[in-house]
């Protein structure tokens, strides 16, 4: 009998050895999320302030440009991310395996193209200096904005443009149209610039999404439900009282109260609900849309090459907020 358990025993000891090793797997480090100054990005915000991540658990990093997100993804200085879908796609096709893990919000004419002067006819495009990020946002209202005009980009002067830059490039008429969007398209349009396209032309094509590198999803599980279950905290208290929460973002963010709400008129959030369809059926919607704005993103040679999976989804997070 003693001679049958010694072999039993020692299978278990190796057993729980497994599963304790496994366990130190688990980081008990911060999340880092990294973020741009974006008004879809302010209820994460608003649940830091809140103090919906426990402790320590999740650090917000803003960053001035989304090109500095994507760069701190690419070398794992970041496990998790905000980004615009485009962004997403050319982060996958440079070789970084991530998950979508929550659609934050969908834009509905918060990323504007603001002229100097009205048009008189969309001719008036031809020969003009253009200022955009050459990130991949950027790249996509350009090409929307273009193709709406009937201008080739052979027909008009291309300017790279940092959004840093972007208001005072404007301001000093260094470029005659910007390719910009909130907060900083609704400084120009109070300065005098005039709104001649939005992303309401282009539906469904600049959505922001919460992205994970896949090698960290395991081990910041559990920070990533925090951050998920803080964030959709935040939504609840936004329309629970939209002023209170609106002057909390404001302060952070340094745009004033009436100017945050109107950029929000721009900016669809999506509902817990939407994540769990669009994340969970993946193929029918948020797969299908990365796959035709893959393909829109190689025909205009924004991308080599189409991502080898595009369905990324992964609803576990959003299936498990309660609310």
């Amino acid at each position: 009998m003693k001679a049958l358990l010694k072999p039993l025993f020692f299978t278990i000891l190796v057993l729980l050895s497994l599963v304790l090793g496994g366990c130190d797997e688990v980081s008990k480090d911060p999340l880092k999320v990294g973020t741009v100054l974006w008004p879809g990005y302010e209820p994460l915000y608003l649940a830091k302030e809140h103090s919906f991540f426990e402790g320590q658990d999740v650090e917000l990093i803003e960053l001035p440009s989304s090109t500095g997100v994507i760069r701190a993804m690419k070398n794992g200085s970041l496990q998790a991310a905000t980004l615009t879908l485009d962004e997403a796609i050319s982060l996958l096709v440079s070789g970084v395996d991530i998950v979508i893990v929550t659609a934050l919000d969908v834009s509905q004419g918060a990323d504007m193209v603001i002229a100097q002067e009205p048009f008189t006819s969309l001719n008036d495009v031809k020969g003009k200096r253009i200022g955009v990020d050459t990130g991949a946002v950027g790249a996509v209202m350009l090409v929307g904005f273009l193709e709406f005009a009937g201008v080739s980009a052979s027909e008009v002067e291309i300017v790279p443009l940092s959004i840093q830059n972007h208001f005072a490039a404007f301001h000093e008429i260094s470029v005659d149209i910007v390719v910009t969007y909130e907060p900083v398209a609704g400084e120009l349009l109070r300065a005098g610039g005039h709104r001649v396209f939005d992303s309401s032309k282009i539906p469904n094509q600049i959505i922001d999404v919460l992205v994970v590198r896949r090698d960290a999803v395991v081990h910041y599980s559990r920070q990533l439900q925090l951050l998920v279950n803080g964030y959709f905290s935040a939504r609840k208290l936004m329309e629970k009282d939209q002023q209170a929460a609106l002057m909390l973002m404001s302060k952070r963010s340094d745009i004033t109260k009436e100017h945050l709400d109107k950029a929000y008129e721009g900016l669809h959030l999506a509902s817990l609900e939407e994540n769990r369809i669009w994340l969970g059926r993946c193929g029918q919607f948020m797969g299908k849309r990365i796959q035709n704005l893959s393909k829109l993103m190689k025909t205009h040679g924004l991308i080599d090459s189409v991502p080898n999976d595009h369905l990324i989804c992964d609803a576990t997070w959003v299936q498990e907020v309660v609310q």
